[in-house]
């Protein structure tokens, strides 16, 4: 069975990568992402969704093996028989999980040749995609 969502195509807008030299154990990766969410007019049923992911130290000062960020954008379609006072919610969660995949697959890929190893993202609960009671929608 098919997901109501799926995804048409999907683009990188940003690959920032640099790596540091480590004179001692190198400091852990901090993550942070953000999600944005426009539902275009035309045609109907189509959703743009943005993820952006930094990946730097955790704390100001240190020095980690990598830093940079990620950017992409993927263009969803959402079947028009899906309920309407779910659909936000249904995009978000999903279209957040689906380019985070996307994400974990490419920084795995650059970091694979870096001198220091892969980088492996951590696996997240979808619903950290959803927006929070009292934010406005979001627009890419």
């Amino acid at each position: 069975m098919l997901s109501p969502l799926q995804l048409q195509e999907h683009k990188i807008l940003r690959i920032y990568f640099d790596t540091k030299k480590i004179e001692e154990e190198a400091a852990p990766l901090s993550f942070r992402h953000a999600l944005t969410v426009h539902k275009k007019d035309e045609p109907e049923g189509q959703w743009l969704a943005r993820l952006d992911l930094q990946f730097s130290p955790e704390n100001e000062g240190e020095t980690t093996a990598y830093f940079g960020e990620i950017a992409v954008v993927g263009v969803f379609h959402l079947d028009s028989d899906y309920p309407s006072d779910k659909a936000s919610d249904m995009v978000h969660m999903n279209a957040g999980a689906i380019l985070f995949g996307i994400v974990r697959e490419l920084l795995s890929s650059i970091s694979a040749r870096g001198v220091h190893g892969p980088i492996v993202l951590p696996t997240v609960d979808a619903r950290c995609f959803l927006p929070k009671p009292n934010e406005k929608p979001s627009a890419p």
